[in-house]
């Protein structure tokens, strides 16, 4: 990454301020920051080389963004919430649990890469800069020279295709937005959890790793092996018995309920809102070891889903649980103060112990 800034270019300190929830239902204000600001009058731009390569001008005191889309937007928002001017997809009412309630007011763009796209509304809210993040695709130049051409607004592409690339990503997004403070404070948490969860599930034998089913829709749409959407179960050390083919790239694949028997996964997750409520009773689950011996679980969700959906920091906190839900004495994780902690730093939370229960009320390990 090519950042060629006008020298004399000082940086600017985040100010945090402590976040509080209003309600249970609404938190307080975002994190604010300051960000760089020009040597001299005339120095207000430079030339920044963005992830596929392209050159872009920006300016130096970067205070208006647009995301391009929605992970753009999760992303940014634990960075620096206060300077989106527009979102790409409007937060849900069950996600404003989470998030402050003033962000209802910003207006929607869609996503710039489909005719969602609401052009007027991203002029109108004049951002200095769109945002794009994501993985690397043939296409990306001439998509991002395509919305640059559209909207006459410089636009960046920014690398964050695994959770090893998270770190680097939100340096380089420190940056360009001059909140350095706050990336900081996001990729130290995400590289010291990983480097936790990593070093301890390398002295877990193999034998005592488990193998594990994760399962959408009807509870047969299976999370597939290999993809970004499973990822939190690679990261665990676990083994996902899904090793099939996902359907046009989406990282799933519909199976039977044959193959799952015969598959016989020690433990099976469902995503949040699906099958977890009915399998326990459904005779045709009952030939599950899983199921009998009450090891399945829903995956919490709130604001996201904490695995994938989209598979992007909330990842993060997924590894937690996960690693404290399959190896309880070697990750004696305090959940409900790992939740906190996340949430106030990525969602800008501070979320009670009563929501924590609730995020977790199908998730913990059942004696």
């Amino acid at each position: 990454m090519k950042l060629n800034r006008p020298t004399g270019v000082a940086i600017g300190k985040l100010v945090l301020a402590g976040l509080a929830c209003l309600s249970l239902v609404g938190c307080a204000a975002g994190s604010t920051g300051q960000s760089a600001s020009p040597s001299s009058p005339t120095s207000d731009t430079y030339t920044f080389t963005d992830d596929v390569g392209r050159q872009v001008q920006l300016p130096t005191d970067i205070q208006r963004i647009a995301p391009s889309g929605p992970m753009a937007q999760l992303v940014l928002f634990a960075l620096c919430p206060d300077k989106l001017v527009g979102l790409a997809s409007m937060f849900s009412d069950s996600q404003f649990q989470y998030l402050d309630q003033k962000y209802q007011s910003l207006p929607v763009f869609g996503n710039f890469y489909s005719n969602t796209l609401n052009l007027e509304s991203v002029l109108n809210a004049n951002p200095q800069v769109v945002i794009d993040i994501g993985d690397v695709k043939p296409s990306s130049v001439a998509d991002l020279d395509g919305i640059q051409a559209k909207t006459g607004i410089p636009t960046v592409f920014v690398k964050m295709d695994s959770l090893d690339a998270m770190v680097s990503a939100y340096q380089t997004l420190g940056q360009v937005t001059g909140d350095q403070d706050q990336a900081e404070a996001l990729g130290n948490y995400i590289s010291q959890t990983l480097a936790d969860v990593q070093q301890k599930v390398a002295t877990i034998p193999e034998s005592s790793r488990p193998s594990v089913f994760y399962g959408q829709n009807d509870g047969l749409t299976a999370a597939v092996a290999g993809t970004t959407h499973t990822a939190v179960i690679d990261a665990v050390g676990a083994t996902n018995v899904a090793q099939i083919p996902s359907g046009a790239g989406a990282g799933t694949a519909s199976i039977s309920m044959e193959q799952l028997m015969v598959w016989q996964p020690d433990i099976i997750l469902l995503a949040p809102g699906t099958a977890f409520g009915s399998v326990g009773s459904d005779p045709a689950w009952q030939g599950l070891d899983a199921i009998k011996s009450g090891r399945y679980y829903e995956i919490p969700d709130g604001p996201y889903n904490w695995i994938d959906s989209p598979p992007s920091i909330n990842q993060v906190l997924g590894i937690v649980w996960l690693a404290n839900l399959l190896y309880p004495d070697v990750f004696s994780y305090d959940m409900v103060q790992r939740t906190q902690e996340f949430y106030q730093l990525f969602y800008h939370c501070n979320v009670t112990q009563a929501q924590v229960n609730q995020l977790l009320a199908n998730s913990t390990l059942k004696q």
